[in-house]
């Protein structure tokens, strides 16, 4: 009888063992500091869930701040001054140790890329995340680690990183490749000299990394499949509204950057222009450098060319294309106050120079990418730019090119 008793305890502490450890499933993911705190039970397909609505709002878990609308002073006010900042290319990256999460920027500040080392993310595999979210858009591989990207709404990208050594997530990426997003300027003509030509690939350059380092200054649009058509030194007595008519025969919408003084002698074509539904954007009142003048002069320019145009269609510009593209701080800061943007281009047709039809056609359709800015004229002695216009409509449709207003592209107002 004493021998049985002792097989019973020995029995029920046995069970009692069982019972007290706690037993999780090989899939599940631990609760980890500065991640993510799921609840008692909760498997990795419910913190994927919790990654995912997070990404779709382009944020992480550890932070406010995303990919959309957030900048590094916004990120530096809460959080302070990053641990370190590594530069690759045009981009940054600050690291906040103690978030265990990294910012990726630009040079206008925006905030373009979250990373989020998050502990809690290390047990995550690939089989895990194909099973709760099925197969990724797009998978890489490098010597190191594979990435597998999920696209979202909006466009987001998130990332998975896996480390080839561990086989489990090292990181995640929430990126938004629309911000950030800056193309080279492009466009030939075999009228210009050597130096000529020398001077405007340096000019181009230089004038792309302007835009980069100031916020309200485009070259080109997002990486969306959207172009503009823009169109200098209106308006005249024929070609500016032939023009518009050619873009109402096609149902798109163009924008003028219309010189102030113009605006003045032809004020029909300028309102034919708006009220056909064209945007009326600000060329400066005298095509005059403004680069090259005093801050009251400018101020003088791109108030006049407002007024002037405010006077036919009721609104003032918010848009503003200096003459040539010549800007600087000063033209800048003078825009700004005066409540402009400054739009540029990203694909010059040249038809000032070579003005053959066939070149200016060529222009665009050898170079056309996601979020250019078109650059035509719409003067007096442009009958080639007219000629080139419907067969640079018809070629943008045939490759599935949305044309929109600039408002549209840029996501800015067009008039204040």
């Amino acid at each position: 009888m004493k021998k049985i008793n002792i097989m019973m305890l020995l029995f029920l502490f046995i069970l009692t063992a069982c019972v007290s450890k706690e037993v999780k499933p090989n899939n599940e993911l631990h609760p980890r500091e500065n991640g993510i705190h799921p609840k008692e039970g909760h498997s990795s397909a419910f913190i994927l869930e919790q990654l995912m609505e997070s990404a779709q709002k382009g944020m992480i878990a550890q932070g406010p701040y995303n990919v959309f609308d957030s900048t590094m002073d916004e990120v530096k006010k809460k959080w302070g001054e990053p641990d370190k900042v590594d530069q690759a290319g045009d981009s940054f990256y600050a690291t906040y140790n103690d978030k265990n999460c990294v910012f990726g920027f630009n040079a206008k500040d925006e905030v373009v890329d979250i990373r989020s080392y998050a502990s809690s993310l290390h047990d995550l595999t690939f089989e895990m995340i194909t099973h709760s979210q099925g197969q990724p858009a797009e998978m890489r591989k490098n010597n190191h680690e594979h990435i597998y990207v999920y696209v979202l709404d909006q466009q987001i990208e998130l990332k998975f990183i896996i480390s080839n050594e561990t086989g489990t997530v090292d990181h995640i990426s929430v990126f938004n490749p629309y911000r950030g997003y800056v193309l080279s300027i492009e466009g030939k003509s075999n009228q210009l000299t050597e130096r000529a030509w020398e001077n405007m690939l340096q000019w181009r350059k230089e004038i792309v990394s302007f835009s980069k380092a100031h916020e309200h200054v485009y070259v080109n649009g997002p990486n969306k499949k959207k172009v503009a058509l823009t169109f200098d030194d209106g308006p005249d007595e024929a070609i500016t509204s032939s023009i518009i008519d050619i873009l109402d025969d096609y149902n798109i919408k163009g924008n003028f950057f219309f010189v102030g003084s113009k605006v003045k002698r032809y004020p029909d074509v300028v309102r034919k222009a708006y009220d056909h539904g064209h945007l009326v954007l600000s060329h400066s009142y005298n095509h005059v450098e403004l680069s090259k003048l005093a801050k009251a002069d400018v101020q003088e320019e791109i108030e006049r060319a407002g007024r002037a145009i405010e006077q036919v269609i009721g609104k003032k510009p918010a848009m503003l294309r200096p003459p040539y593209g010549e800007t600087n701080e000063q033209v800048v800061a003078v825009s700004q106050e005066q409540g402009y943007s400054i739009v540029l281009w990203s694909i010059d047709t040249l038809d000032w120079s070579q003005m053959e039809a066939a070149n200016i056609v060529r222009n665009v359709v050898n170079n056309v990418r996601h979020g250019d800015i078109i650059l035509m004229h719409s003067d007096a002695d442009k009958t080639e730019t007219k000629k080139a216009l419907p067969s640079i409509i018809e070629a943008l449709k045939e490759r599935d090119f949305e044309i929109v207003d600039l408002e549209v592209l840029l996501g800015e107002k067009a008039y204040r």
